[in-house]
């Protein structure tokens, strides 16, 4: 699984998504590989919008520094990389590193061991980990799951439970994004078989169904996803 190449898988994600609110440009694509190569880069600039901040300089050795310029009064965010800009709004520019997400995250194996990066957490989540002593470490049990319809082009990326203690009766699974990912502690098994199911089914299937992890919901989605949720609990 390895062996195919990622520009081209990368570009292929992006022309076949008639979801697409923006301009495939070869700039896009480039950018996107870079980051996509290079993830921690890509969770670099994902948790400079998440925190607010102005700007995100990336300065290589070797090639060209990559700046992100977010102007949240405006709404738009600018790539600049070698005398090329691309200006996106907000909402393209999630839908943007989404599609990134989609063609170049790892997909660990179902019993995969991870830390989570608390600074990243809801606050729901982080509440789980506040008291303890183990840090906020999870066992992944499920990947790739879709939110209910009508939201279900959003996938939440893994289910998790609180590592050592696993299924507790009456306990949620963790709700996991590769954004929240903070390392790998320890990876479970995982064979030829196991590679070509998550590349050939999970991430293929993501791809076909023009779906983005839940990291880049929208403001607008978001808020509908909670009204709805909270509409089916009373319900209940």
């Amino acid at each position: 699984m390895a062996n195919y190449d990622s520009k081209k898988f990368f570009e292929g994600v992006l022309i076949n998504d008639e979801s697409l609110t923006f301009e495939v440009t070869e700039d896009l694509i480039l950018t996107g590989v870079l980051l996509g190569t290079n993830f921690q880069l890509l969770k670099s600039v994902y948790k400079t919008h998440r925190n607010l901040e102005q700007q995100f300089e990336h300065k290589p050795m070797i090639g060209a520094k990559l700046s992100v310029f977010f102007d949240y009064e405006e709404q738009t965010v600018t790539f600049d990389r070698q005398s090329s800009q691309v200006v996106l709004t907000i909402p393209q520019f999630l839908q943007y590193i989404g599609k990134i997400d989609v063609a170049f995250a790892p997909i660990y194996p179902v019993g995969t061991t991870v830390e989570l990066d608390e600074s990243m957490l809801p606050d729901s989540v982080a509440e789980m980990f506040k008291d303890g002593d183990l840090g906020a470490i999870v066992t992944l049990t499920g990947r790739k799951v879709p939110l209910m319809s009508g939201f279900d082009h959003y996938i939440v990326d893994y289910l998790g439970r609180l590592w050592p203690f696993g299924e507790i009766p009456g306990n949620d699974p963790v709700l996991i994004s590769n954004m929240m990912i903070k390392r790998v502690i320890a990876e479970s098994y995982t064979n030829e078989y196991e590679e070509a199911f998550s590349f050939d089914v999970l991430r293929a299937t993501q791809v076909l169904n023009q779906q983005i992890s839940t990291a880049y919901m929208t403001t607008e989605d978001a808020i509908s996803y909670y009204e709805a949720l909270s509409e089916i609990v009373e319900t209940e």
